[in-house]
């Protein structure tokens, strides 16, 4: 008998404003990525500034480990990282910059991508 591997879709949308509301959703990917699944976090509107490399240094959460090492955890365990084009141009991320575990993700990507998978979004 085979199990299905579940599959995860963490949409971020916040960035420094709400520490705890950027950490939760990678506290949650980083568990499910523990527990076998196949995790993709999504940064898009202001949590496209995550995608930039050093930009989550210093977001301290009041109820989770900060936001870089949850970060450095997601990527170090094999986690998947999309960037919205469009809202990565507002924040400032470049080619240069994006993390290097992250790709750039469009709407039809993600749509795609999150096709068979359990969505949240933060």
């Amino acid at each position: 008998m085979t199990t299905k591997q579940l599959k995860y879709l963490f949409t971020v949308t916040h960035f420094d404003g709400e520490p705890d509301r950027v950490a939760t959703p990678l506290v949650l990917a980083n568990n499910a990525l523990a527990g076998g699944a196949d995790v993709l976090l999504w940064f898009t509107v202001e949590g496209a500034n995550l995608g930039r490399r050093g930009s989550a240094d210093g977001i301290i959460p009041k109820s989770f480990p900060p936001v870089a090492d949850l970060l450095k955890t997601f990527a170090e365990n094999g986690g998947k990282i999309g960037v919205c084009p469009p809202c990565g141009k507002t924040h400032g991320v470049t080619d240069d910059n994006i993390l290097p575990n992250a790709e750039w993700m469009g709407a039809s990507a993600v749509l795609l991508a999150g096709a068979d998978r359990q969505a949240f979004t933060f």
